[in-house]
């Protein structure tokens, strides 16, 4: 799956598609009008967000509503997994804030894989780029 990025600014977002503590005036490394892959999704606190290759080609989460989103079928090799997070009274939103994820294997069933790819652990964003091939592969070859 590809989204078109329409702008990389996080003024151009709402307050509330906005990560709790982004600073306004920050800039995403995307480039507004440029086609990525998505390797996964993930609602934290309240905020979709999608998995991306950044400009320089490492992991990069950035609000959905930076994308032309569309409609789109989910890739068939996708999993997804409903985390403690969601609560029905929301209680436990600020104390656990992931929620929900969807994307490839590693990144939904490895509860480090994620938080790897934020630190820019050497394994996980390993895996990461194998999956960025494996997308712009697939493209490339419809």
């Amino acid at each position: 799956m590809f989204l078109t990025c329409i702008d990389n600014r996080a003024s151009a977002l709402s307050d509330h598609q906005r990560p709790r503590g982004s600073v306004e005036d920050s800039a995403y490394p995307l480039t507004a009008g440029r086609s990525y892959p998505v390797l996964g999704m993930l609602l934290w606190e309240n905020v979709l967000s999608v998995l991306v290759p950044d400009d320089w080609g490492g992991p990069c989460y950035a609000p959905a509503g930076l994308f032309d989103l569309g409609t789109w079928e989910m890739p068939s090799d996708w999993a997804f997994g409903l985390f403690a997070g969601i609560r029905a009274s929301g209680a436990d939103l600020w104390t656990d804030a992931y929620g929900a994820a969807w994307g490839y294997a590693e990144f939904v069933h490895d509860p480090e894989h994620g938080s790897g790819l934020a630190e820019r652990d050497e394994v996980a964003v390993g895996i990461f780029r194998r999956r960025v091939a494996e997308a712009e592969s697939a493209r490339s070859s419809d």
